[in-house]
């Protein structure tokens, strides 16, 4: 750990008079309650995984850095005595080591005398791809704290910002800071074995956790993008004779920054033949590439596809041909435009097309978009749209944790939603329109055991994003 020089004026003197008189009885208490600390260390680990410089804002509660892991860390705090270690030569906070961080972990909102002008200047220095998680307590924690202290506590009441999560939410929103999802942990900050133990699990799950301690909210810095970059389509197909000369009609005239990526999955019909064909006859009007895929699954063909993709964009776009191509050039001018990460295209807004969908698939679709709204504290409507626009510099993150949560997933959608969450990618979904196929059959069949699959892999990443320490 690295420690910082105090920036002048940060603190509200009422803070610094307080956590300097009552020092000795703070550091005792920090002690007594290291394990409610180090509950919030375990969680914050979920949301930095692979974290090489994190910088904390700290207000007497350092010791939450103590287990939180990062190759580096510094430290900002309002006295270095609450410090387990204080060896190390306090180095000055500039924009140079802001812009290195790619963690901001702030959990003294509560003590800074302008926070507004602090979140300004961590605003403008901080990476694009860097991260701020906000640490703070709830909105019914702080008023019973404030009670105790006030009613019980031999010591000067200490005045502090009053921030609930709302509040902090609209002043970080003010700041050009992104939201991206909040969770609520700890409902019993007592160090007693099993109990805290069940009751902190217990309290994570909906609208129990509302009565929880600590807010940990995910921001990133607003950046609207307005760059041209490089698209790559990837179009899994596997027996789509039919379909693939109506792509030949579909297809837009493009430009070089649109390739086209087929991948043949050990197809048994003509799909093969007919790609050669449709390369053939688009050879000046778009740039398409053909390769082999591994015969095992829609996800790896998949998976293959991006491996040789070249561009900075990524669309996985399904060869039946039920999701019209314009709606997806509107998505990716979205995404290209936005302060988003990822887009879920969802089929489930607009009126589908009649038998665009079967009923048990639709049922099913419905089933999963509640699980993964419960998993990502965010409205989700449809999870197992083929159609899914991301960045191809995430993807190299993302493929990391490919199911690794429980199963390997079949068809790709769970391993690349789950993994955006977990790394704190902003989702959003687009509605696009849904038409019954033209050619051939729909591949998703089997549909009790891919059901019982996809449950076991929400569960899963379920358990190990909000429960595992």
């Amino acid at each position: 750990m690295k420690t910082l020089k105090q920036k002048k004026d940060y603190f509200l003197e009422t803070s610094k008079e307080y956590f300097h008189n009552y020092k000795k009885s703070r550091i005792n208490f920090l002690f007594r309650k290291k394990k409610f600390f180090h509950e919030i260390s375990s969680f914050v680990n979920k949301c930095t995984h692979n974290s090489t410089r994190s910088l904390y804002f700290c207000c007497g509660n350092s010791i939450i850095a103590d287990n939180i892991k990062s190759k580096e860390k510094f430290i900002h705090e309002i006295d270095y005595d609450y410090l387990k270690s204080k060896k190390n030569k306090k180095i000055t906070l500039n924009k140079r080591l802001i812009h290195s961080c790619d963690h901001i972990i702030i959990s003294d909102t509560e003590h800074q005398k302008n926070l507004i002008s602090n979140l300004n200047i961590i605003q403008k220095n901080m990476n694009d791809n860097a991260r701020i998680i906000l640490i703070s307590k709830s909105l019914i924690w702080m008023g019973i704290i404030n009670f105790f202290r006030k009613t019980f506590s031999f010591k000067k009441s200490l005045n502090t910002n009053f921030l609930p999560f709302k509040d902090l939410k609209s002043i970080f929103n003010n700041q050009n800071f992104e939201f991206i999802r909040n969770e609520k942990i700890i409902i019993f900050p007592f160090a007693i074995p099993l109990l805290n133990i069940l009751l902190n699990t217990l309290f994570r799950l909906p609208i129990l956790n509302f009565f929880c301690m600590m807010n940990v909210t995910i921001f990133k810095k607003k950046n609207i993008k307005k760059n041209q970059a490089k698209i790559s389509f990837i179009i899994p197909c596997k027996n789509e004779e039919d379909n693939i000369p109506l792509i030949e009609k579909t297809i837009p005239k493009t430009k070089k920054n649109i390739e086209f990526l087929f991948g043949n999955d050990k197809s048994k019909d003509a799909t093969k033949n007919k790609l050669v064909q449709l390369k053939k006859n688009l050879k000046k009007k778009c740039n398409i590439k053909i390769y082999e895929g591994p015969g095992i699954c829609k996800s790896k063909n998949v998976y293959k596809g991006i491996s040789l993709s070249t561009g900075d964009i990524i669309v996985i776009y399904d060869a039946d041909l039920t999701v019209p191509i314009k709606n997806i050039f509107e998505a990716i001018n979205t995404l290209n435009t936005s302060n988003i990460d990822f887009i879920n295209c969802t089929r489930m807004i607009y009126p589908q097309k009649d038998h665009a969908m079967k009923k048990l698939n639709f049922l099913g679709n419905i089933f999963f978009a509640k699980l993964f709204s419960i998993l990502f504290n965010q409205r989700i409507t449809d999870t197992l749209c083929g159609t899914k626009i991301f960045y191809k510099k995430d993807w190299e993150k993302i493929k990391i944790f490919n199911s690794t949560w429980g199963a390997t997933d079949l068809w790709g959608d769970f391993d690349l939603l789950i993994g955006a969450y977990h790394l704190n990618l902003k989702i959003a979904e687009m509605p696009i329109p849904y038409q019954e196929r033209i050619a051939n059959e729909t591949k998703m069949t089997s549909l009790i055991s891919n059901t019982i699959r996809m449950i076991y892999i929400v569960l899963i990443a379920y358990f190990k994003l909000k429960i595992k320490k």
